[in-house]
């Protein structure tokens, strides 16, 4: 070790004064020189005496100074340095410890100060290993019969936390009518301190939707739409991010499973239950639904938001109330049953749900058509206005604070009723206007013309002309 140079610095200098004659003396100093090295610590033991007779070792890497004594003849006073503790002492030593003994002339530094070594008066019978490294508060507890190298890195620090979810933003839909600047607004969500508060029902709402049926052709010469079309118009109306089917015809369920998965949307789905010749058996939508999850959803049911029973069948005198609620009970039963723990309810009139509460009280959540349209007081600027109050009026007859409406919109042909006057530009005047009192829990009607449906006076031959893309 470097320390032991100082003795022969120290010889070199007795030496050097000896031979040369007295008269002659000068002085000299001993000028140190600190030599940063990466040694092993080392423990000298020494007897009663004082007298080092063995060492040993710690395997542990540091930086400790070494001295190195050079003599230079000095004009100037003998300067006594301090040495910096660089070993470890111990007053006794182990029996079982033996090392080749140094010589008397060895130097030996002072022992380091109390916080360094724990016990540093009492006898030891195993040289004490130290560790400067603390681990942070977060990390697990460093076993104590483990030592951790000083020269290993220190551990690299915990992962980030997950970036926050992203905010929901309500997308306007892209078609070919526009849109009311408000809807654009959206996009832009504001910042954690400006962030309005939500209430539970905001919190419940869907995003704006879209109707859709899977039929084509011409009246009386109905078809389904293959496979191709069905995947062509889903991803035509992909900006709506719910989209409404009515039954299990032309196999929409796994088709509409399908697509909404691809394009990011989720479903409200239903049976379309009528005591007439075409009506389904609410058993076995419910399991072609099942079979659909399944096979392409991986038994999730996340993708279906609402499920309903029925469509306006107690406005058209094809069902009774009790009839309705009596089947939104067995299909929320077997449902249930399935895994799906969404709403389960029943579509009917604005005023056939208020002249029947018993429906609402067996709902899940309320759900309604409501076409500003059919009211011939209403202009279509006003749609937004004639829908927003129809639904006040059933929250009311309800007793709840949230309404799906699950149908609005206006035709783009046909003939007028009163101020309802159906035209492209009217059609644009009163989607705007549902887009300026709604923001969210509204499905248009429709997304795409039907012209395989049948017209008549009482619908103004409008029944055709209700898509919204085309």
């Amino acid at each position: 070790m470097k320390s032991i140079v100082i003795a022969s610095a120290l010889a070199a200098i007795i030496g050097t004064a000896s031979s040369r004659p007295l008269h002659l003396k000068r002085d000299y100093v001993t000028e140190v020189i600190y030599v940063t090295e990466t040694v092993a610590a080392a423990v000298v033991y020494v007897d009663e005496d004082g007298a080092p007779y063995s060492t040993s070792t710690l395997e542990q890497s540091s930086v400790a100074p070494s001295v190195e004594a050079v003599t230079t003849p000095q004009p100037v006073p003998t300067v006594t340095p301090t040495i910096p503790s660089a070993v470890l002492i111990s007053s006794t030593a182990p029996a079982a410890a033996s090392s080749p003994s140094l010589p008397p002339s060895s130097l030996v530094a002072p022992p380091p100060e109390p916080s360094s070594v724990e016990a540093e008066n009492e006898p030891s019978t195993t040289p004490v290993e130290t560790s400067s490294f603390s681990p942070p508060p977060s990390s697990p507890p460093v076993a104590t019969t483990q030592t951790t190298p000083a020269s290993s890195s220190s551990p690299a620090p915990p992962p980030p936390p997950p970036p926050p979810p992203p905010s929901a933003t309500v997308q306007a839909p892209e078609s070919a009518l526009p849109l009311p600047a408000a809807t654009s607004s959206s996009t832009a969500g504001p910042t954690a301190s400006q962030a309005p508060q939500t209430n539970p029902a905001d919190a419940r709402s869907l995003p704006f939707g879209v109707t859709y049926d899977p039929f084509t052709g011409s009246q009386g010469n109905s078809r389904c739409k293959t496979d191709a079309e069905v995947a062509d118009e889903f991803s035509r109306m992909s900006s709506y991010k719910v989209v409404r089917i009515y039954g299990m015809g032309c196999n929409i369920v796994p088709l509409a499973v399908q697509n909404a998965l691809k394009n990011g949307q989720t479903i409200m789905g239903g049976a379309y239950l009528s005591n007439g010749g075409d009506g389904e058996g609410l058993s076995t939508v419910i399991s072609t639904w099942k079979d659909a999850i399944d096979d392409y959803a991986k038994g999730s049911w996340d993708i279906l938001k609402i499920f309903t029973v029925e469509n306006e069948r107690l406005d058209n005198h094809d069902m009774t109330a009790s009839e309705i609620v009596d089947a939104i009970r067995r299909g929320r039963d077997q449902l249930r049953g399935l895994g799906y723990n969404g709403p389960v309810g029943a579509v009917d009139t604005v005023q056939a749900t208020i002249d029947n509460p018993a429906i609402c009280q067996a709902s899940d959540v309320v759900t309604v058509n409501c076409h500003p349209f059919f009211d011939q007081n209403t202009a279509a600027a006003d749609a937004g206005t004639f829908v927003k109050g129809q639904i006040e009026r059933v929250k009311t007859a309800c007793n709840t604070d949230r309404v799906v409406v699950t149908e609005t919109g206006w035709p783009h042909q046909g003939d007028p009723n009163g101020k309802a006057v159906p035209s492209p530009d009217n059609q644009a005047k009163a989607l705007a206007s549902i887009h300026n009192e709604f923001t969210g829990d509204i499905f248009i009607h429709n997304s795409y013309d039907s012209p395989w449906k049948s017209d008549s006076a009482s619908t103004f031959n409008a029944e055709r002309y209700w898509g919204v893309i085309q």
